[in-house]
């Protein structure tokens, strides 16, 4: 015993030794997360410092050629023109005390270190520089798009800006869609969190897109309206445009020639969705916050119990009776539903919006906030995935009773 402990010591020694000897480049940090950009994919607070682990290893996804990844913290950034067959060794130093050995390393074959950011190609080849999508708005107020997996039959999809992946609904796996469920992945709901299974490898099909090697969380809906949901992330680096007058998603490549009506908003990814900032107006008194830009949700607006706490929200406005939603998890969610008086949305105001308050906090959820399609969809929309912004311009459904 004593002597493998002689043994595990001088390894130790050896292993420090090593890396002395090395005059490694040092990213600097403040934050124990580094995000990440592996090519042109930005991967946020995906890396966990781990200064116990020597060296902590990066596998890049495959590629041909060479390629660049970029590990970036609040503060520093460091990049590498990775080539196949090569590793590449930096330092991570968190609050200029904490010592972390990294290596990217492109010759160990196993599973990558991210998983691959969806792309999709053209089934037929065309000159247009954009992709158009028809779509269906559903009587639950939602995107509703019909596309295939694995070659199946037509599946009803919904479009969900607050969805970070893309799901199908259990009840369908090997009756309407042929596929295998090899793994299992944490999944964060409006409702709490689960752990659910994932089939790797997948391919969509919808109008003239083609996505492949698609993963698809396994989630068991209640008597859902749709088949499978079609997360943001199918269109990340893109910019898609929706309108609600023609009933189209367009894909643009770049930001289309705007007219003066459009308001632009600024939004940023909250664990992985898009939010946007909006403000809550009650007897004068102006509440802004961050809200999930959420078009899977079939609600208008919906706060949770701390933010209607700390804003003093709770019993001041007309009470209009109460609801119960349940989110991916299965779990549900109380509560009461009151008469917002004023809402804005960049330079736009609403009047007379039911406002959901929860009851309770529900529980590992951090961020209740959520503004949904009931309100979103009398807004035709531009979403900027690469420079994070969201344009809106109210459409003819603008005045429609919102009740």
């Amino acid at each position: 015993m004593k002597f493998n402990i002689q043994i595990f010591f001088l390894l130790t020694l050896t292993t420090h030794f090593m890396y002395a000897q090395k005059k490694m480049p040092v990213l600097k940090t403040i934050k124990s997360s580094i995000n990440i950009k592996e090519g042109d994919f930005d991967y946020k607070d995906v890396w966990t410092i781990l200064p116990e682990v020597k060296p902590d290893v990066f596998i890049p996804n495959q590629f041909i050629g060479t390629k660049t990844i970029t590990f970036y913290s609040d503060i520093d950034s460091i990049s590498f023109l990775v080539k196949p067959n090569k590793q590449y060794d930096f330092i991570v130093l968190l609050n200029s005390k904490d010592t972390a050995y990294v290596q990217i390393n492109s010759k160990i074959k196993g599973k990558p270190s991210l998983e691959p950011k969806l792309v999709y190609t053209r089934l037929k080849n065309t000159n247009q520089t954009t992709d158009t999508m028809p779509f269906s708005l559903g009587k639950d107020d939602r995107i509703h798009l019909k596309g295939k997996v694995n070659n199946s039959d037509s599946l009803d999809f919904l479009f969900d800006t607050g969805a970070g992946s893309c799901v199908i609904t259990s009840s369908l796996i090997n009756q309407k869609v042929k596929l295998t469920i090899d793994g299992s992945q944490e999944n964060g709901g409006s409702d709490g969190i689960a752990v659910v299974g994932k089939s790797s490898k997948n391919t969509i099909e919808i109008n003239n897109l083609m996505w492949k090697d698609v993963s698809l969380l396994s989630i068991d809906y209640k008597n859902p309206s749709f088949d499978l949901v079609l997360g943001w992330v199918a269109f990340e680096n893109k910019i898609i445009e929706m309108d609600y007058e023609k009933n189209i998603l367009v894909i643009h490549q770049s930001l289309p020639k705007l007219i003066a009506e459009y308001t632009k908003l600024e939004f940023k990814l909250i664990e992985g969705i898009p939010y946007i900032k909006v403000k809550l107006i009650v007897n004068g008194i102006e509440r802004e916050s961050w809200f999930d830009f959420d078009t899977g949700s079939d609600g208008a607006l919906t706060i949770g119990q701390k933010f209607a706490k700390e804003y003093s929200l709770n019993n001041v406005m007309k009470n209009m009776g109460s609801s119960k939603s349940v989110g991916s998890t299965g779990n549900v969610i109380m509560s009461k539903v009151v008469t917002l008086p004023k809402l804005k949305l960049g330079n736009y105001e609403m009047y007379q919006i039911p406002l959901s308050i929860q009851q309770q906090e529900v529980e590992n959820v951090e961020y209740n906030e959520n503004i949904g399609n009931k309100i979103l969809k009398r807004f035709n929309t531009i979403i900027d995935f690469k420079n994070n912004f969201i344009y809106l311009k109210p459409n003819r459904l603008f005045y429609s009773p919102m009740y």
